[in-house]
């Protein structure tokens, strides 16, 4: 059943009803609230830094954005609890001071992760995979710059007989200088003799993207070449592995940075993040919450002398 927004209570990506439906209907702007899923993040100007976003704790001085933001990637795992998934995330982003969270496997919890307080959840339910991905963003950072990239395909039929659909990665822009993406590549798939192998359809859906996210990050790069770019998520690989399609790949053909290889719970390797035009600090392995994934923390840098 959807409920009506409280007139008081800020609306996120995803929420319903009149409030929600008015806004959408001026906004007029696909991926601000329930809009399509596009393959290009550049296909709308920037907006402007939220006039929150210059008075919070983190920011150098009056009038100027964080140089530095904590973040987190974190697989929730399917079928919890959404209330449990809600309290745990908000108490250990709020306790950790996190900046942004690149989520995975959230499609059955939205209506609980936009409304953890002090955050806004941007995902988007209209892409194929019905918003399997997204990024919790404390609300002083956010700004208006989001979009999927979605991949292409027909999906696959999963080991309990149901069907995946095609992914999708999900993106937006924080702080005025970073480009956030959160990513979630589908399993059972590996590389031997620098090819992926592994059931067609799951690989095809790797490979596709895999393409997505390297025209992404390389159109990104090229447009503006002073901001940060970070896609992080569960690769279901390792960043040590080698081979066109690979996570390895993309970061080699874009020209990023991989920070893999935390030892954790059996999926440290796979949760990790690749970098341009910025600095990774402080990788580490925190709790599961509940999850069979560990959430993965780190610190983001602007390099001196940009912005």
């Amino acid at each position: 059943m959807r409920t009506t927004p409280h007139p008081h209570r800020p609306l996120h990506v995803g929420s319903t009803g009149n409030r929600a439906q008015k806004v959408e209907e001026r906004l007029k702007s696909p991926g601000d609230l329930r809009g399509a899923a596009e393959d290009r993040f550049d296909a709308r100007p920037a907006s402007a830094p939220t006039a929150q976003a210059s008075k919070t704790g983190a920011s150098d001085s009056k009038g100027k954005t964080p140089s530095q933001l904590k973040g987190a990637t974190y697989n929730v795992e399917r079928d919890r609890n959404p209330q449990d998934v809600k309290k745990w995330l908000g108490d250990f982003a709020r306790k950790n001071k996190l900046d942004f969270v690149q989520l995975q496997e959230i499609n059955g919890y939205h209506k609980a992760l936009e409304n953890i307080p002090g955050y806004h959840l941007v995902t988007f339910p209209g892409a194929k995979d019905h918003g399997e991905t997204g990024i919790l963003v404390k609300d002083s950072l956010l700004q208006g710059q989001k979009t999927s990239i979605q991949g292409e395909g027909g999906g696959w039929t999963t080991v309990r007989g149901g069907h995946a659909p095609p992914r999708a990665a999900t993106a937006v822009k924080l702080a005025g200088w970073l480009q956030v993406v959160s990513a979630h590549q589908p399993p059972s798939v590996d590389w031997k003799g620098g090819e992926p192998v592994g059931p067609k359809n799951r690989v095809s859906t790797y490979k596709s993207l895999s393409q997505k996210l390297l025209g992404f990050a390389q159109r990104k790069i090229a447009k503006n070449p002073d901001e940060g770019l970070l896609i992080g998520g569960d690769w279901n690989e390792p960043a040590s592995t080698k081979g066109k399609w690979s996570p390895h790949w993309i970061a080699q053909q874009a020209g990023m940075k991989t920070h893999g290889g935390v030892e954790s719970h059996g999926h440290g390797k796979i949760d990790y993040a690749m970098s341009y035009g910025c600095k990774v600090t402080n990788v580490k392995a925190g709790p599961t919450g509940g999850s069979d994934h560990n959430i993965v923390m780190f610190t983001v840098s602007r390099p001196k002398g940009k912005g």
